[in-house]
């Protein structure tokens, strides 16, 4: 297994000041970002490789798709993610009402929330119907999340995002101008417990799913050696945090991103950034660490994509691409 490293402009010169940097490993890691890039027509994409102990950035590639070709880009992308839905069970599970084998019931793939049709990513197969919350989670259920949330803080839409907060999702405030609105309704909690409603970049989702790997720690990602910084000792309970180990475990075996060398934990899905039809805009992305049940690295894949075909399974074999 290998550490992978690659640093963007904005960052490079601080890395190369504090890191052992290998070029051929830099070369590697972008090389297979610019391909996948071109593969899928992206518009711009982002990995970052952290240690899940230290926090130490081991690697920061960010690349847009120009006319002129694809060139480094300057700052983080900040948009939407599907990845929200680990952040919304944990919530769930630390307000201790719902456990992870209560059923769900997402009929037919189709909700409709005072006039705002929520749908799962496979309705049109017919829905998952009646589902326990922990395999409403391992379907990738928008809708079962958002039963869940409601079953679990009904219209107290506060109390859900404090203890969103509580448990440091999105930090590091410093990394990136982020924003969220807090849910105050049921369409707003729907759109906000999928991701939507929101703007955060990548590694403030890193820094979170980091700290799952790192059995519930947070620490705050750094370009330097040796300068590691606890943001959070414990952002929930150890008991939720393994259950959320667990299912990100399950979901690593059944994404595009498993490998048989060196097994990964993560979660994988698509946002919408802007929609309007053809030219709708997907937010592309894969978050997890590895190996997958004594976590080493964590990582982060983003692509932000226009038109169809875009799913999850893009950025999870990415992913794989590079931890192998």
């Amino acid at each position: 297994m290998s550490i992978l490293f690659f640093a963007n402009q904005g960052y490079a010169q601080q890395i190369n000041s504090h890191l052992q940097v290998n070029s051929s490993l830099q070369n590697h890691v972008c090389a297979i970002l610019k391909e996948n890039i071109k593969k899928v027509d992206a518009i711009n994409g982002q990995i970052i490789i952290m240690d899940c102990k230290s926090g130490e950035i081991k690697a920061m590639v960010n690349l847009m798709n120009t006319k002129s070709g694809i060139k480094p880009a300057i700052g983080q992308l900040s948009e939407p993610t599907a990845l929200m839905r680990t952040v919304s069970l944990l919530a769930v599970l630390e307000q201790g009402k719902i456990n992870p084998n209560d059923s769900i019931d997402t009929k037919a793939g189709m909700l409709d929330i005072n006039g705002y049709l929520l749908k799962d990513y496979n309705w049109r197969r017919g829905g998952n119907g009646k589902t326990s919350l922990q395999q409403g989670f391992l379907l990738s259920s928008n809708i079962a999340t958002y039963l869940a949330v409601k079953q679990a803080f009904g219209k107290d839409y506060a109390q859900f995002h404090k203890i969103i907060t509580d448990m440091g999702y999105g930090l590091p405030q410093d990394s990136t101008k982020a924003t969220s609105s807090i849910p105050d309704n049921d369409i707003s909690l729907a759109k906000f417990v999928n991701g939507k409603s929101q703007q955060i970049s990548p590694l403030q989702i890193l820094t979170f799913y980091n700290a799952i790997a790192n059995n519930g720690k947070m620490v705050k990602p750094t370009v330097h050696k040796d300068d590691t910084t606890i943001i959070k000792e414990q952002i929930a309970s150890k008991e939720n945090i393994a259950t959320i180990q667990q299912l990100l475990i399950q979901k690593g075996l059944t994404s595009k991103a498993f490998s048989d060398k060196v097994p990964i934990a993560g979660e994988q899905g698509v946002a919408f950034v802007t929609e309007d039809g053809d030219n709708t805009i997907y937010c592309i992305q894969f978050c997890g660490y590895y190996p997958a049940k004594n976590p080493q690295y964590s990582i982060i894949v983003s692509l932000n994509k226009k038109g169809l075909p875009a799913s999850g399974g893009m950025v999870g074999e990415i992913a794989k691409q590079i931890i192998k």
